[in-house]
């Protein structure tokens, strides 16, 4: 994939995770990720288009209304793709949770995610 395909496929991706309506976002799941892709990060591990999905849809119910978006350059090589993202409240300057995630590609998708988080809130 050229930088131009890499940066929109990681654009969908998030959208994917901004999307509130149930039926757009399992299309864009099935469009951003391999059917049998996994998704791991340090508090779930998900496998396919079904579990990305609800795991997806779990984040939001925990976050209502907060909004994905790039937190800086996308860097690829061959088949990998890393990015920084943010997590931001409604109305809110600053991000809530900083998080990294690398993912493996495969014939213009996804096919592994790898998620890290860099900035999680602090729990009163």
């Amino acid at each position: 994939m050229n930088d131009t395909a890499t940066r929109t496929l990681v654009e969908r991706y998030l959208q994917g995770w901004n999307e509130t309506d149930a039926l757009r976002r399992r299309a864009l799941v099935e469009e951003v990720y391999a059917e049998h892709a996994v998704y791991t990060d340090p508090m779930v591990q998900a496998c396919g288009w079904e579990t990305i999905d609800a795991t997806i849809a779990a984040v939001q119910s925990m976050f209502p209304g907060h909004v994905f978006r790039l937190g800086g350059p996308v860097d690829a090589h061959h088949d990998m793709v890393r990015f920084q993202w943010h997590l931001f409240a409604p109305g809110a300057d600053e991000p809530l949770v900083i998080g990294f995630d690398v993912a493996q590609l495969d014939d213009g998708r996804i096919r592994q995610v790898l998620g890290f988080l860099d900035k999680v809130p602090q729990v009163a």
